[in-house]
């Protein structure tokens, strides 16, 4: 996207142009990574012989793959039709979400709030497996910490990026959460079409949680969709067990135990990570969100 990571929201006209090419450009990208990822789902505009060719496609797209080929996804469907709905998930354009809705007048966005501590060591722990694209460390990402300094508030507590070099790298990466979701926060205030929600109640109450999110969207509930949830999240059922599925460990997989996933942290991180972590949270009003008496809470207290 050739777009500012975290434009300042007094862009957004002349930001316009990039964004709506964007937008019209987002239906037909059939790239292995954006639309050759299983599971896949039945669609309402896709006819039966079509949805065949279509997890064909896929299927042969993840074969050339493996052999460092690749292929173009068939969608097999007019995806610019009035029927379709678009549904685009991004992990970094956080930053640019109050420029877009200033833009894209009919679109509703959500954003999903993770626990920092959750942020810091889904991060680390992608870093250690080389999960991501980029070879600088989120901690070292100077670039990006003043960037983000840049569009604070001026009446925030931030660090200049001359002090942040003295920090801990966990508190460098607390402060880009912090900074992030300020900006996020700031610039949708009072947008009814934008949402936040938390990751961790998601997690906890994955089927009534999505149910609202659909809801909000104006997107019908079906049977697909609560069987999928069922089936995704079904190793919650058998935590007693302690059966976990091979594919729980993957990365970016979505079969997982939610409440284990939200939770991984409190396993992952040392206490004086964690409390590196909230000195920093103590400086913002995100706190609220996510105050210290939560971290009494274990997974095996899921309703504290």
């Amino acid at each position: 996207m050739d777009i500012p990571f975290a434009p300042s929201v007094e862009e957004a006209e002349r930001l316009a142009g990039a964004i709506r090419d964007f937008f019209d450009r987002l239906p037909a990208i059939n790239t292995p990574h954006v639309a050759g990822r299983l599971p896949l789902f039945k669609k309402e505009y896709r006819s039966g012989l079509f949805h065949w060719l279509h997890r064909t496609s896929v299927l042969a797209t993840m074969a050339a793959g493996s052999l460092h080929h690749k292929l173009p996804v068939f969608q097999g469907a007019d995806v610019h039709g009035p029927e379709v709905r678009v549904v685009w998930k991004s992990t970094d354009s956080l930053g640019r979400l109050g420029v877009i809705l200033r833009v894209i007048d009919d679109a509703r966005a959500v954003i999903i709030l993770r626990h920092p501590c959750g942020y810091i060591s889904s991060v680390l722990r992608g870093e250690a497996q080389r999960k991501f694209v980029s070879s600088v460390p989120a901690s070292e990402d100077y670039g990006l910490m003043q960037i983000l300094l840049d569009t604070a508030d001026p009446s925030s507590r931030a660090p200049s990026v001359e002090q942040m070099r003295q920090f801990h790298p966990v508190e460098r990466m607390a402060w880009i959460w912090v900074l992030l979701n300020q900006k996020a926060r700031r610039d949708t205030a009072g947008d009814g079409r934008c949402a936040i929600i938390r990751y961790e109640d998601i997690c906890l109450q994955p089927i009534e949680k999505v149910k609202e999110l659909f809801s909000f969207f104006g997107l019908g509930w079906s049977t697909q969709t609560l069987e999928f949830i069922k089936t995704s999240t079904l190793v919650s059922q058998a935590r007693g067990l302690d059966r976990i599925t091979q594919s729980e460990h993957r990365y970016y997989s979505v079969f997982k135990d939610p409440v284990r996933a939200a939770e991984k942290w409190k396993s992952e991180m040392k206490s004086e990570d964690i409390e590196r972590v909230y000195r920093v949270l103590r400086q913002s009003d995100l706190i609220r969100l996510y105050p210290e008496s939560e971290l009494q809470c274990t997974s095996t207290a899921v309703d504290c």
